[in-house]
């Protein structure tokens, strides 16, 4: 009930519509209440009685009466609609809002395709228990009402006899709704398995056909795809045994009446036409609890699909703006220091320890070490991307966690070892980083990203679409298109992640080129494996373990033999480093 009434709450805005469109539904069922009376009397009066000028009346009344219901269903259904299409999109608009102010933190561990099914899948599910839903049960109680008032003014005896059943049906139904919500949110489960496949399998398509894997991914689908089926199976068998049972219980209530009813016209206590006329009612009566328990029905699948839907609207970040944040009219100067800084992804095992590190503004700084040594996650705290678990992060002088998200952000720019190109022109795609940006500052920042020339060539230059993920590039294309969208933003902070570690060394000529233009006055933090592309970095941290264990320069590292010079004489033969050799040469000595 809960999750139903915090679905009902997004309905506010249409409270106007929704009102209208239960008078239509209340309108089409008190029309519908009519019908059976008029029968009565036209069984009773005109037939038997031969009142026969009533004849044309009553058929008149009937008329007009069905004419009135079917434009009330017509403007009731547009109502309906109306709200049902804009309920779903203000609260698929809300679920994305949430997930864009989500931590990365939420992000890992999870199948792209599994949030994506929260946003779509399970959205769409919870459209019908709105409004078609609501009309329904508004209805539902209008007819139960109407018709059991009639039903006791018509006969009280036969009214209770048809209540015999009702017990019965309410136990059924309770036991229903028990398995039923149990069933279908092993139903949004599975769909969201099936649509996470269905992603990576597209985004994987190159490397399925490279392995020639296809017939292997078709039965890990057809696996998924007959899981789901199944569940959907199992509610269909619930149905199946429920429903029927529902019905076949109810149409006992109908064999009473029309027994103990026919008992009574025989014995002279009723009429022909009062019978037809009650049955027409215990028709209209049974009705709404047949309507009740579709209701019912989609209530449990739209209470499935609204748990997963609010549980990513009520997952707080775990990156949070101070209330008392702050921002500055000008771009700070990169004076970055870590204190003290230690963090853990799970709380329990570190992965950097006690970090101490003080960079001036505009200088550069090489961060190297192994694998796993802590590299990229020391510089995803600089803007937040997760909070230090110990110490702090200071950017001239202020900790960042009393800046304004939004203008730390702004004042750091991050190119990646695989940059990511939305499916848009590369225009737009450099513009990213500015929105407004005008035709020459987007060329110009792709001049100095080296990506002009190679743009110029393509047949629709500038508006050439970049694919979905920039497939329609080369890695190195996309590196340039992702260092001009850098050049535009003009950051105060520059980040590189191996920047240049995945491509040929002709593109790795140009990338780097291109990343000196913008390292230029700007404080930079260099990710690099490829050591040979940081020799004229301002300072090297090796990091090894989540711990800095070394600081210097290229050359005050080579002659201190530590795990810097360990990892440079891996990457090169001293013989065939003519620079490097009195050095390497006088350290084994």
């Amino acid at each position: 009930m809960k999750t139903f009434l915090r679905i009902l709450s997004y309905t506010k805005p249409y409270r106007g519509k929704l009102i209208a469109a239960f008078i239509a539904a209340g309108g089409v069922t008190g029309l519908g209440l009519i019908p059976p009376y008029l029968v009565k009397i036209i069984i009773d009066e005109i037939i038997t009685k031969k009142n026969l000028h009533l004849f044309p009346i009553i058929m008149g009344m009937l008329l007009f009466a069905y004419i009135l219901r079917s434009t009330l269903i017509s403007f009731r259904i547009l109502l309906n609609n109306k709200v049902q299409q804009r309920l779903i999109f203000d609260l698929r608009n809300q679920v994305y809002h949430s997930l864009q102010r989500l931590s990365l933190s939420y992000f890992e561990g999870k199948e792209t395709g599994k949030i994506v099914s929260r946003i779509i899948n399970d959205v769409e599910a919870l459209q019908a228990i709105v409004t078609s839903g609501l009309t329904t049960l508004f209805v539902a109680f209008i007819t139960l009402t109407g018709s059991l008032i009639i039903l006791i003014r018509m006969n009280l005896k036969l009214t209770l006899i048809a209540m015999i059943p009702l017990p019965l049906l309410a136990f059924l139904i309770f036991k229903f709704s028990g398995k039923a919500h149990r069933s279908y949110r092993q139903v949004r489960r599975k769909l969201a398995k099936v649509t996470a496949l269905l992603q990576e399998n597209i985004f994987g398509i190159r490397e399925i056909k490279t392995f020639t894997q296809e017939e292997y991914e078709e039965k890990k689908f057809a696996i998924q795809g007959r899981g789901y089926f199944r569940s959907n199976m199992r509610i269909a068998k619930l149905w199946s045994i429920y429903y029927p049972l529902i019905l076949f219980i109810s149409s006992l209530g109908t064999i009473l009446v029309l027994f103990f009813g026919t008992k009574e016209i025989l014995a002279g206590t009723l009429t022909i036409g009062s019978l037809v006329a009650f049955y027409g009612y215990l028709g209209l009566f049974y009705q709404p609890i047949d309507q009740l328990n579709q209701v019912n029905n989609m209530f449990q699948h739209a209470r499935a699909a609204g748990e997963r839907v609010f549980d990513i609207i009520d997952t707080i970040p775990e990156v949070k703006e101070a209330k008392d944040a702050i921002s500055f009219s000008s771009p700070v100067k990169g004076a970055v220091e870590f204190n003290n800084v230690c963090f853990t992804y799970n709380k329990k095992d570190y992965v950097l320890h006690n970090i101490n590190l003080k960079v001036k503004p505009g200088e550069k700084i090489a961060i190297v070490g192994p694998s796993g040594s802590g590299k990229t996650t020391l510089i995803s705290l600089i803007p937040r991307f997760y909070d230090v678990t110990k110490g702090s992060i200071t950017i001239d002088g202020y900790d960042i966690r009393k800046l304004k998200l939004s203008y730390l952000r702004e004042q750091i720019a991050i190119v990646l070892q695989e940059p990511f190109l939305f499916n848009e022109s590369l225009k737009n795609n450099i513009g990213f980083s500015k929105r407004g940006a005008t035709n020459e500052e987007i060329i110009a920042a792709a001049k100095i990203a080296n990506a002009d020339e190679f743009i110029k060539k393509l047949p629709a230059g500038y508006e050439t679409k970049a694919g979905e993920r920039g497939n329609n590039l080369s890695l190195g294309q996309k590196q340039r298109i992702s260092i001009a969208r850098a050049v535009l933003k003009n950051p105060s902070i520059l980040i590189l992640d191996e920047a240049t570690s995945s491509v040929d060394t002709e593109v790795e000529a140009l990338i780097q080129e291109a990343l000196e233009r913008l390292m230029k006055n700007r404080t930079s933090f260099i990710i690099a494996h490829r050591l040979s592309t940081i020799r004229n970095a301002d300072r090297i941290v090796v990091m090894d373990q989540g711990r800095i264990v070394e600081i210097g320069t290229h050359r005050e590292l080579l002659r201190h033999g530590g795990l810097y010079s360990h990892l440079y004489k891996v990457q090169f033969k001293p013989q065939n480093i003519k620079e490097e050799l009195p050095i390497l040469t006088g350290l084994a000595n």
